[in-house]
C-alpha cells in the first residue's frame, strides 16, 4: 500500500496537482517558410554585379540593402515553393550580411555548402 501511495504522490507532483490540466502558456514559436528546416546551402554570393536584399520574399517588397559581386552572405532558410520573377523560376532565400537580414531571389545567387568554397569562388571570379 505504501508503494502505491508513493507512486501516486510522485504522479501528482509531476502533474502539478491540477487535475491533469496543463495551464502553462506555450512559447511563440515561428517556423521558417519552408518545409525544409535546414537548407543544404549555407552561404551565397551575387551572380551579377549587384543584388537587392528585400524585406519580404517578393519582388515588390521594400529594398533593405544592396550586395555587390564578391560579398558573401549566410543563408538561413528558403521559401517552400519556387516563384517566377521575370523569366526565371527559383526559391527566395533568407540571408544575413553585415547585420542586415532579408530575402534574395535564388536565380540571382551562387550557392555554397561552406564558407571556404564561397571564398574560393569569389577569389577566382575577381582575378
Amino acid at each position: 500500500m505504501r508503494k502505491i501511495l508513493l507512486i501516486f504522490s510522485i504522479f501528482l507532483a509531476l502533474t502539478d496537482c491540477k487535475g491533469g490540466k496543463n495551464t502553462s502558456e506555450f512559447p511563440d514559436i515561428r517556423l521558417p517558410l519552408t518545409s525544409d528546416l535546414v537548407t543544404s546551402f549555407s552561404y551565397g554570393t551575387p551572380k551579377g554585379d549587384y543584388l537587392r536584399v528585400r524585406e519580404n520574399p517578393d519582388q515588390g517588397s521594400k529594398s533593405l540593402s544592396m550586395l555587390w559581386h564578391g560579398n558573401i552572405f549566410e543563408i538561413f532558410t528558403k521559401t517552400g515553393d519556387k516563384e517566377v520573377v521575370g523569366d526565371k523560376e527559383d526559391f527566395w532565400y533568407m540571408i544575413r550580411y553585415d547585420g542586415i537580414e532579408g530575402w534574395v531571389f535564388g536565380a540571382e545567387i551562387e550557392l555554397f555548402e561552406d564558407l571556404q568554397k564561397a571564398e574560393k569562388w569569389v577569389k577566382l571570379t575577381h582575378e
